[in-house]
C-alpha cells in the first residue's frame, strides 16, 4: 500500500511540475538597432503558433508565453532571432542588420517582391524616412536629388507646383517621356503621387529601366516608380494613434540682380510715370513717382536712389499648416490603416491660397485560402491664383504679377502703391501688381476619388490567383477672370484698358484599371527554382470637358456664364480610349546565385484604330529578357575581408510607346462664336486639323543595360563600402512625327513612322559609412548620372523638328533636346560681323544655341545619428547646359539688366566683332550713332531696344550650371525613459530647410533658376523659395 501511495505521490507530483512550466507569463522588453535607437514594427511571434505582436513606437512590446517556448523576432533588413523563455520574463537586445534581408521588400512590378540579388536591372530604394526627412508635402519634389538618373522637373512654381518626372532624361522626340508612377500596384500619375500624404508612404523604388513595361504597359517604357504605402500594424488588440504636425515658412530665394547706376526714365531724362530704368544716373535727389493721384498735380515722391530689395517687398513669407491624423491596427491576419491629412498654404503673392483636405483608408483580411484587401483614398483641393489675362485662344495679353514686377525702376518703392488701384501706380504702360493680385484670378476645385480592391486566392502552396481592380474619378471646375479697367489718363502709349472677361471650365475623367493574374512558384529541382505569372490587364479612360469664355461682365464681381454680356465661345470635348493586353513573367534561378528573367506582352490599343483596321491590326507585342550573377555566391573564394559582394547585371528589353498619339474624339469640338463672320449664338464645329496614318505603328524602344554591384568591408551586417555602376543603350525607332499633307484633304499634317533617336546613359553610386559605434553613424553617398540622345532621323522631308523663336529643337544628327533661336552673323574665327556702321548684323534663319541636357548630374547626401539625433543634407550639381532667360531679355529692354550699364549708355566697340569684309578685329568702329534719338545716350537706348540687340536670342542664352542645397534636416527622438507612465508612447521633434542655397554662374545674375521651364526660363508664378519647417509627431 505504500508503495502504491508513493507511485502516485510521484506522478502527482510530475503533474504539478508540468503544470508548472506550461503555466503562460506575460514577457515584456524593448527591441533597439544597432546604433540603440528603439525599433517599432518588429514582428514578434510564438514558434509554431499564429500568435503575435508587435513592438510599439518606443520598441516595447509584451506577449504571453511559456517557459520552453520560442519566440520568433523579424524585422525587414535586420537578421531574424529566435529566443528560448526561460524563467526570465524580460527579452530586450539590438538586433543586427543583414543587407540580404532587404531582399525581401523590393517591389519590382504588379506587386512582385524579388530580392535584390534576383533583380536584372537597375533600381533604388527609398525608404520612408528619406521621403519625409524635411517634410516636404509634395511627395514627388521629396524625391529630387536622392536618385541617380532621376530628374524632377518644376513646370512652374506657386502654392500648388507642377512637377515631372524623368528617368535617364528625354529620348522621345514627339511622346511623353514622364517616368511612370504605380502606387500600391496600380498604374496611377505624378499628380496623385504629388496629392499623397508623404507620411503614408512605406518605400519608394525606382525602376531606372523601361523593365516594368511588360507588366505595367506601354507607359512604363520611360522608367516606373513604385510607391508602397503603408498597411496597418499586425499587433493583435493594439491600436497605434499617431499625429504629425508641421508648419512650413517660405520665403524668395532670390531675385535677379540689377543694375544699380540708372533710375526711372526715358533717353536720359526722368519721367515720372515711365516704367523703365532709362533716366540718368542715381544722385539721391527728391523725385517725383508714378501717375497723378487723385489730381494731375499730386504725386507721390521718392528719393532717386537705388533701392535693392523694391521688388522683394511685394512679396509675403508664405505660410503652411500641416496635420497628419493615423490610426493603425491589425493582427496576424488582416490589418487596419486610416490616415487623414489636411493642409493649408498662404502663398507668397497676396491672397493666393491652396487648401487641401486628405483622407486615406486601407485594410485588409485573410479567411483560409481568401485573402481581400482595399484601399479607398479622398483628395479635395481648392486652388486661388493670381495670373496674366488670356485671350480666347489662350494669347496672353497681360502677364501676372511677378510679370508686372519686373518693370517696377529700383528707385521706386512697391510698396506705397498697395492700395491696389491700378491708377494709384508708377506707371502708364503697365499694371500695378497689387491690382493685378486682387483682379486678375485662377480658381480651382479639384475632387479625386481613388478607390482599388484585391482578391486573391491561394490554391496550394505553389499557386494562386488574383483579381486587381482600381477606379480614380477625378472632377474640376474652375473659373479665370479679370476685372475691367480704364485709365483715367490720356498719356500717350497708355494702353492699360482691360475689358472684363471671364472662362469658366469643368472637367472629369475617370480610368478603370483591372488586373487578373495567376502565379506559380516551383522548386524544380535541389537548385532551380522557378517564379512565374501570366496575367491580363484592361484599361479604359474617359475626359471630358466644357468650357465657356466672354467678355463685358454686366455686374463686377459676379463670375457667372449668366454675366456676361459679350457673347460666349463655347467650346464641349471628350475623348475616350482603351487598352487590353495579356502579359507574362517567368524568373528562375539556380543555386541562389544566378538568375533569368523573362517577360512578355501582347497589347491592343485604341489610339491604334482607324477605318478598316481590324482588331489584330491594332495588336503590338514587346519582350524582355535580363540576367543577374552573383560570383561571389558562385565563387566563394572571391569573397574576402575586403570585397563581400559581386553583382553583374544585364538585359535586353522591347518596349513600345504610343504616348504620341492621342485618344479618340467623341465628337468634333464644337464652339460658338461672338464675332465675325459668324452671328453670336451660332453654332459652329471644328474640323480637325491633323491625322495620322492608317498604318501607325507604335514607336519602340529597343534598351540593353549593363549592371556592376559591389560590396566591401562588411561589419555587423552594413558594408561599409557600395558601389554601383550602370550602362544603358537605348534606340528609338519609328517615332510617330507630323508630316505635311495636301491640303486638297482639308488636314494639314498627319503622323507618321519617321524619327529615330539614340542614347547612351551612365550612373555610378557610392555609399560609404566612415564611421559606425554604438552610438554614432555616418552615413554619405555619392551619385553620378550622364545621359546623352541623338536625333539620328526626324522625317523624310525635313532634318529639323521644332517651332519657335527661342524654342526646344530636335536637329538630325545633333544632341536632343536643342535650343534654337536668332543669332548674330559670326565669321570663320566666331567674331560678329558688324557693318560700317558698326551695326552687328543678324544670321538669316535659326541657329542652334546650346542643348537643354546636362552633361552629368552629381548627388551627394549625408546622414549622422547619434542616439536619438539624426542630422542629414542632401544636394546636387549639374553643368554643361543652357537655357533661355525671357526674364532677362525684358530686363534688358527695360534698361534694368547688368548688360544695360555695362558701357556707360554711350557708343561702344561691339565686343568680339570684326568689321564687316576687314577680316581683322574691329577696335574703332563704334555701335550706336546709326540708331535713334537726340542725344548719345538715347541712341544706346534705341540699340538695347532694338532687333539687333533685345531680338537677338543669342543674347539672353545663360549657363544652366547649378549648384542647389536641396534639404537639411535635423530631428530627435526623446528616450522613452521621459514618457514613462504617460499616456504617449513616442515623441520626435525636427527642423528642416529646403532649397537652402543655390550657386549659379554669374552671368546668370538670378534671373532664372534654370530647373524651371524645361530649357525656355519665363516668368513663373513666383521666384525661386527656399523653405523652413519644423515638425511634431506624437505616438499613442
Amino acid at each position: 500500500m505504500k508503495t502504491k501511495f508513493n507511485g502516485i505521490l510521484t506522478l502527482f507530483l510530475a503533474f504539478i511540475v508540468q503544470l508548472s512550466f506550461a503555466q503562460e507569463k506575460t514577457i515584456s522588453g524593448t527591441i533597439t538597432d544597432e546604433t540603440g535607437l528603439p525599433m517599432p514594427g518588429v514582428n514578434i511571434v510564438l514558434k509554431g503558433t499564429s500568435n503575435g505582436t508587435q513592438t510599439d513606437f518606443d520598441g516595447n512590446y509584451n506577449i504571453d508565453a511559456s517557459n520552453g517556448d520560442i519566440l520568433e523576432f523579424t524585422f525587414i533588413g535586420y537578421l531574424s532571432k529566435e529566443v528560448t523563455i526561460t524563467d526570465d520574463s524580460t527579452v530586450s537586445f539590438a538586433m543586427e542588420p543583414d543587407v540580404a534581408a532587404l531582399d525581401e521588400v523590393i517591389v519590382t512590378a504588379v506587386g512582385i517582391k524579388r530580392k535584390p540579388d534576383e533583380i536584372t536591372t537597375a533600381y533604388e530604394n527609398l525608404k520612408s524616412d528619406e521621403i519625409v526627412a524635411a517634410n516636404n508635402p509634395d511627395a514627388v519634389q521629396a524625391l529630387a536629388g536622392k536618385v541617380s538618373g532621376l530628374q524632377i522637373n518644376t513646370v512652374n512654381t506657386g502654392v500648388n507646383p507642377d512637377t515631372q518626372i524623368l528617368l535617364r532624361g528625354t529620348r522621345s522626340l514627339s511622346g511623353d517621356n514622364s517616368a511612370l508612377v504605380v502606387i500600391d500596384n496600380v498604374i496611377s500619375t505624378a499628380g496623385i503621387l504629388s496629392d499623397l500624404d508623404p507620411e503614408i508612404i512605406e518605400s519608394i523604388n525606382i525602376l531606372k529601366g523601361p523593365n516594368g513595361a511588360a507588366l505595367y504597359g506601354s507607359r512604363g517604357g520611360n522608367g516606373v516608380v513604385v510607391v508602397t504605402t503603408k498597411k496597418g500594424s499586425k499587433e493583435k488588440g493594439k491600436l497605434n494613434i499617431s499625429l504629425s504636425s508641421t508648419v512650413t515658412l517660405e520665403e524668395v530665394a532670390f531675385l535677379p540682380q540689377l543694375q544699380d547706376r540708372y533710375g526711372k526714365g526715358y533717353w536720359g531724362e526722368i519721367d515720372a510715370f515711365d516704367q523703365g530704368s532709362w533716366g540718368p544716373e542715381y544722385d539721391g535727389s527728391i523725385q517725383p513717382t508714378g501717375l497723378p493721384y487723385p489730381t494731375i498735380t499730386d504725386f507721390r515722391y521718392n528719393t532717386y536712389e537705388f533701392k535693392e530689395d523694391n521688388i522683394k517687398d511685394f512679396f509675403n513669407t508664405g505660410v503652411t499648416l500641416q496635420n497628419t491624423l493615423s490610426l493603425s491596427g491589425g493582427d496576424s491576419e488582416g490589418f487596419f490603416s486610416l490616415s487623414a491629412n489636411k493642409r493649408k498654404t498662404e502663398g507668397l503673392i497676396p491672397e493666393d491660397e491652396f487648401k487641401k483636405d486628405f483622407f486615406a483608408l486601407s485594410a485588409g483580411k485573410t479567411f483560409g485560402k481568401w485573402s481581400i484587401s482595399g484601399n479607398a483614398r479622398f483628395t479635395n483641393e481648392d486652388t486661388e491664383v493670381t495670373s496674366a489675362i488670356f485671350d480666347s485662344d489662350g494669347t496672353t495679353l497681360f502677364g501676372g504679377a511677378y510679370s508686372q514686377l519686373s518693370q517696377v525702376p529700383s528707385d521706386v518703392d512697391v510698396t506705397q502703391f498697395s492700395s491696389g488701384s491700378n491708377s494709384d501706380h508708377w506707371t502708364a504702360f503697365g499694371n500695378s501688381p497689387y491690382w493685378v493680385a486682387q483682379n486678375q484670378r485662377t480658381n480651382t476645385e479639384n475632387f479625386r476619388s481613388d478607390l482599388s480592391g484585391e482578391l486573391s486566392y491561394k490554391f496550394n502552396d505553389n499557386i494562386s490567383t488574383l483579381i486587381r481592380t482600381n477606379i480614380v474619378t477625378n472632377s474640376s471646375k474652375g473659373i479665370r477672370y479679370n476685372n475691367d479697367y480704364t485709365s483715367p489718363y490720356t498719356v500717350t502709349g497708355d494702353g492699360r484698358d482691360i475689358q472684363s472677361s471671364l472662362r469658366v471650365t469643368s472637367s472629369r475623367d475617370r480610368r478603370l484599371y483591372t488586373d487578373l493574374i495567376t502565379n506559380f512558384n516551383y522548386q524544380l529541382t535541389e537548385d532551380i527554382e522557378l517564379k512565374s505569372l501570366i496575367g491580363f490587364n484592361a484599361t479604359d479612360y474617359e475626359f471630358s470637358s466644357q468650357t465657356a469664355f466672354g467678355r463685358q461682365l454686366t455686374l463686377p464681381g459676379l463670375y457667372t456664364v449668366e454675366n456676361i454680356s459679350g457673347g460666349t465661345v463655347d467650346t464641349d470635348f471628350a475623348t475616350k480610349q482603351r487598352q487590353q493586353a495579356i502579359f507574362a513573367n517567368v524568373d528562375l534561378g539556380y543555386k541562389d546565385y544566378l538568375f533569368l528573367n523573362l517577360t512578355g506582352r501582347q497589347e491592343w490599343d485604341s489610339r491604334l484604330q482607324s477605318p478598316g483596321r481590324e482588331i489584330g491590326d491594332i495588336g503590338f507585342f514587346y519582350w524582355s529578357a535580363g540576367t543577374a550573377f552573383i560570383a561571389t555566391k558562385a565563387f566563394p573564394e572571391l569573397k574576402s575581408k575586403a570585397l563581400n559582394k559581386l553583382k553583374i547585371s544585364g538585359g535586353y528589353v522591347k518596349v513600345a510607346n504610343i504616348s504620341a498619339l492621342d485618344a479618340h474624339d467623341l465628337y468634333d469640338t464644337g464652339f460658338r462664336p461672338s464675332a465675325f463672320p459668324y452671328p453670336s449664338g451660332v453654332n459652329s464645329f471644328l474640323i480637325p486639323s491633323s491625322t495620322f496614318d492608317n498604318n501607325i505603328e507604335p514607336e519602340f524602344i529597343n534598351t540593353y543595360e549593363a549592371n556592376i554591384n559591389l560590396e566591401f568591408l562588411k561589419k555587423g551586417g552594413i558594408p561599409r563600402i557600395t558601389l554601383d555602376g550602370s550602362y544603358s543603350f537605348y534606340t528609338n525607332e519609328n517615332q510617330i512625327l507630323s508630316a505635311s499633307v495636301s491640303s486638297s484633304t482639308s488636314v494639314f499634317s498627319a503622323g507618321v513612322n519617321v524619327g529615330e533617336t539614340e542614347t547612351k546613359a551612365y550612373e555610378v553610386d557610392l555609399g560609404l559609412v566612415p564611421i559606425k559605434t554604438d552610438d554614432f553613424r555616418w552615413n554619405v553617398n555619392f551619385g553620378y548620372a550622364s545621359q546623352k540622345t541623338i536625333a539620328n532621323k526626324i522625317t523624310e522631308d525635313s532634318d529639323i523638328l521644332g517651332s519657335g523663336s527661342p524654342g526646344i529643337y530636335a536637329v538630325q544628327g545633333e544632341e536632343f533636346p536643342l535650343i534654337r533661336g536668332s543669332a548674330y552673323e559670326r565669321d570663320d574665327q566666331g567674331r560678329v560681323i558688324v557693318n560700317a556702321n558698326g551695326e552687328p548684323q543678324v544670321a538669316s534663319g535659326l541657329k542652334v544655341l546650346g542643348k537643354t541636357t546636362p552633361d552629368y548630374i552629381l548627388n551627394f547626401g549625408t546622414e549622422f545619428t547619434y542616439k536619438g539625433f539624426k542630422l542629414s543634407a542632401v544636394a546636387d550639381f549639374r553643368t554643361g547646359h543652357v537655357f533661355y532667360s525671357n526674364i532677362y531679355n525684358n530686363l534688358t529692354g527695360q534698361g534694368r539688366s547688368f548688360v544695360t550699364a555695362e558701357n556707360g549708355r554711350g557708343y561702344f566697340v561691339f565686343p568680339n566683332s570684326t568689321v564687316e569684309g576687314s577680316g581683322v578685329a574691329n577696335t574703332n568702329v563704334l555701335t550706336g550713332p546709326s540708331y535713334g534719338g537726340p542725344s548719345e545716350y538715347a541712341q544706346y537706348q534705341s540699340f538695347v531696344q532694338s532687333d539687333a540687340f533685345t531680338g537677338v536670342d543669342e543674347n539672353f542664352i545663360l549657363d544652366a550650371t547649378a549648384f542647389k542645397l536641396r534639404e537639411v534636416a535635423l530631428s530627435y527622438t526623446l528616450p522613452n525613459k521621459f514618457l514613462e507612465n504617460t499616456f504617449i508612447n513616442g515623441l520626435a521633434v525636427g527642423l528642416s530647410g529646403r532649397n537652402l542655397l543655390t550657386v549659379l554662374p554669374k552671368e546668370n545674375r538670378g534671373y532664372n533658376d534654370p530647373e524651371i521651364g524645361s530649357g525656355i526660363g519665363g516668368y513663373a508664378q513666383t521666384p525661386p523659395t527656399r523653405f523652413y519647417s519644423m515638425n511634431v509627431k506624437l505616438n499613442f
